[in-house]
C-alpha cells in the first residue's frame, strides 16, 4: 500500500522530471562546484537532481560549509556572514586562485542554463575607506574555471554587458543557533549579571516574566526604556494542528513573540498551551521549540525559496524526524521550494530516493572533502564507517527470501541477532550497491544471502598472485564470481586505489556471501504433497502441479483458492507453505542453518 510520503516522493518526481523548461520549479539551483573552496576537493561538484537534498557525513565532513556557500550564492547573501578572517583562524587565499564557487541555474527570461561565480576579495568602503578582506562578489566567467565565453543576450533584467546576474530567489538558512529561544541563549550563554538587586540569571528571568506575561496574555508588544516586547504572533489553527502532529501533543495554542529583555540581542519566546496546562519555552523541550519556529517559519516562506536545514531532526525522536520530514515535503510540493539538508539521522533520510542523498567525506590520504552522490537511504551510514544495529544484518533479493531467513531465524530463537532487510532493486542492486559500501568498510556485520541461481565460485584473494593484483585482471575475476562488472573508482580514479578496492570486494564476496538452496526461494518452500492437503479440484492441482515455473504455481494456486492473486495475497498463501517447510526441517533448511551458524561464529 502506498504510504503519504511514498506518494509524496513519487509526485515530486513527477513535476520534477517532466519539468523540462524548470517553470515549476523557477529559480532552482542545478549545481554548485567549487574550483577552490576551504579543504573541498579541487573542482568538488555537487548536483542537485531531486527537490530536496541530504547531505550525510561525519563531523568536520564540510556539511556546513557546503550549507553556507548555498546560503551565500543568491544577490545580497554572502558567505562571509559565515566565514570570515581572523587572526586565531586566518584564510589563506591564493594569488591566483582566490576562495569561490559557481552554481547554475535556469535564468527566468531566456530559459538558459548558466553560470556564475562568487568570489572572495578586499574591498573597500568608498565612503568610510575601510577594508573588508571577505567581501564576496561575483565577476565575468573565468575561463580557467571551465566557464563558457559571455554573450550580452541585451536582456538588463538577467546579464550585464561582462557576465549574468546572480539568481534572486529568497534563502532561509535554519540551524540549532537560530532555533535557541531567548531564554536557552541567556540561561545557558549569557552573562551573569552585576548589580545589587538583580545577581542571577534567574533574577533577570523573573524581572521579566511578568512583562512577557502580559505580552502573551493580551496579545500586544511595549518598549521599557531600551528593552522591547513585539507584539505575539499567533500560529494558526493549520500549523498548531502541524507541530502538534509531529510531536503527538494536542495543543490549543502556540504564539511567538521578539524580545531583547534578558540582554541587548533579540530573541524569541514561545507560551504553549493544551488542554491541561500553560508553559513557556523554558519550560518546553528543545526540540519542541526548534519545531514550532520551523514550522511557522516554513509555513510563510515565500514561494521557490531555497531552504537551508542544518540537522533539524537536534532533539526530536525518530517518529517525530520522520513526521517532520514528510511535512517538508509537503511544502515543497505546495510552495516548490529547494531544500537540502545536513544530517546524522538514518531515520530522516529513510526511503528516500537515491537521487536525494549525497555523502561528503574527508580522504584519508589527502585530508581533502570529496563526494559520493545518489546513493541509496540504506547504505548512506555505511559509506562513512558507521553502523546503526549491533546485529548481524542479512541483506537479501526479495521479500519472500526475507520472510523465509526470517522465520527460519525465529525458529532457532535468534531474532536478537539478526535482522533480514530486502532492498528493492534485486541482486543487481546488492551487487553494485550494497556489496560496494559494505567491502569498503569491511564487512561492518553485514552479510547477503543471493538466491541459489547466483551462486558462483568464490576467490580467496590469499590465493591471488602479486604479479596478478591488477584493474584488468580483478576485473575478471570479479565477473566470474558475480556476474557483473562494477566501477571502483570512486576516489578519483588511482589504479592503486580502484585495485584496493577490488580486493576488498572480493574478500568480502568470500567472507560474507551466501547461497540459499535451490535457484529461488518459490523452490525451497514449494511442497506438492501439503498441495494435495488443500481442498481445491484435482483438475486444477493437475494444471499446478504440471507448472515447471514456480513462481507460477504459486500465482495459480493463490487465484484458485482466493480468487485473486494480487501480492499480498500470493504473500498470504506462501506463508502457509512456509510454516508447513519448518515442520519438515529438511534439507533445505539444514543448509540455511548452517549458514547462519557461520555468520553467528564471525
Amino acid at each position: 500500500m502506498e504510504t503519504e510520503r511514498t506518494k509524496l516522493i513519487n509526485d515530486l518526481k513527477n513535476i520534477f522530471e517532466n519539468d523540462s523548461k524548470r517553470n515549476i520549479f523557477k529559480k532552482f539551483i542545478e549545481y554548485i562546484r567549487f574550483p577552490f573552496f576551504k579543504n573541498f576537493d579541487k573542482d568538488l561538484k555537487i548536483t542537485f537532481n531531486f527537490p530536496i537534498t541530504f547531505i550525510v557525513g561525519e563531523n568536520g565532513s564540510g556539511k556546513s560549509s557546503l550549507l553556507h556557500a548555498l546560503y551565500g550564492s543568491p544577490k545580497g547573501k554572502s558567505v562571509e556572514e559565515y566565514w570570515y578572517n581572523t587572526a586565531l583562524d586566518p584564510i589563506v587565499d591564493l594569488k591566483d586562485n582566490r576562495h569561490c564557487f559557481i552554481y547554475s541555474f535556469k535564468t527566468e527570461y531566456s530559459k538558459t542554463y548558466v553560470e556564475v561565480i562568487k568570489t572572495r576579495i578586499q574591498n573597500k568602503n568608498r565612503v568610510t575607506g575601510e577594508i573588508n578582506p571577505d567581501y564576496w562578489e561575483p565577476s565575468r566567467p573565468l575561463k580557467k574555471y571551465g566557464m563558457s565565453e559571455f554573450t550580452y543576450n541585451g536582456n538588463k533584467k538577467e546579464a550585464t554587458k561582462t557576465r549574468w546576474k546572480l539568481i534572486t530567489r529568497q534563502v532561509h538558512h535554519l540551524d540549532f543557533r537560530y532555533s535557541l529561544s531567548a531564554y536557552d541563549k541567556y540561561f545557558y550563554f549569557g552573562s551573569e549579571p552585576n548589580t545589587k538587586t538583580l545577581k542571577s540569571k534567574k533574577d533577570i528571568i523573573r524581572k521579566y516574566a511578568p512583562k512577557l506575561h502580559h505580552a502573551f496574555e493580551h496579545d500586544t508588544g511595549k518598549t521599557y526604556f531600551s528593552r522591547s516586547v513585539s507584539v505575539p504572533k499567533k500560529l494558526t489553527k493549520k500549523e498548531i494542528a502541524i507541530v502538534g502532529h509531529i510531536l503527538g501533543k494536542d495543543y490549543t495554542e502556540i504564539k511567538i513573540a521578539e524580545h531583547n529583555f534578558y540582554d541587548k540581542n533579540k530573541g524569541f519566546a514561545l507560551k504553549y498551551k493544551t488542554k491541561n496546562i500553560s508553559y513557556s519555552e523554558a519550560y518546553a523541550g528543545s526540540g519542541e521549540t526548534a519545531l514550532a519556529k520551523l514550522v511557522h517559519d516554513l509555513v510563510n516562506t515565500e514561494n521557490y525559496s531555497l531552504i537551508l536545514l542544518d540537522e533539524p531532526e537536534t532533539s526530536l525522536h525518530p517518529s517525530a524526524q520522520k513526521r517532520l520530514l514528510d511535512f517538508i515535503l509537503e511544502q515543497i510540493k505546495r510552495k516548490k521550494l529547494q531544500v537540502v539538508i545536513s544530517t546524522h539521522s538514518p531515520d530522516i533520510i529513510e526511503g528516500m530516493p537515491k537521487e536525494s542523498i549525497k555523502i561528503l567525506y574527508e580522504h584519508s590520504e589527502t585530508g581533502k572533502i570529496k563526494i559520493i552522490e545518489d546513493v541509496y537511504s540504506e547504505n548512506a551510514f555505511i559509506h562513512i564507517g558507521r553502523s546503526f544495529s549491533d546485529k548481524k544484518i542479512i541483506i537479501v533479493e526479495d521479500v519472500l527470501a526475507k520472510m523465509i531467513v526470517e522465520r527460519v531465524i525465529e525458529e532457532l530463537g535468534d531474532e536478537q541477532i539478526f535482522e533480514v532487510r530486502f532492498f528493492h532493486g534485486g541482486e543487481s542492486r546488492i551487487k553494485q550497491e550494497s556489496m560496494l559500501a559494505y567491502s569498503k568498510e569491511g564487512g561492518l556485520n553485514h552479510f547477503v544471502f543471493f538466491d541459489g541461481d547466483q551462486k558462483r565460485d568464490r576467490i580467496n584473494i590469499v590465493n591471488i598472485a602479486e604479479k596478478d593484483k591488477n584493474v584488468e585482471y580483478l576485473k575478471d575475476k570479479i565477473m566470474d564470481i558475480i556476474g557483473e562488472s562494477i566501477i571502483f573508482s570512486i576516489d578519483g580514479g588511482r589504479p592503486d586505489q580502484e585495485i584496493e578496492l577490488m580486493l576488498k570486494y572480493i574478500k568480502y564476496h568470500y567472507e560474507n556471501v551466501f547461497y540459499l538452496p535451490k535457484n529461488i526461494p518459490e523452490e525451497i518452500i514449494w511442497n506438492d504433497q501439503f498441495l494435495d492437503s488443500f481442498t481445491i479440484g484435482s483438475e486444477e492441482k493437475d494444471i499446478i502441479a504440471n507448472e515447471l515455473d514456480y513462481k507460477k504455481k504459486f500465482a495459480l494456486y493463490t487465484k484458485t483458492e482466493l480468487g485473486e492473486n494480487t501480492a499480498e495475497d500470493i504473500q498470504s498463501i506462501q506463508k502457509k507453505f512456509i510454516t508447513n517447510w519448518i515442520k519438515k526441517k529438511n534439507s533445505d533448511y539444514n543448509e540455511i542453518v548452517d549458514n547462519l551458524k557461520k555468520i553467528k561464529e564471525k
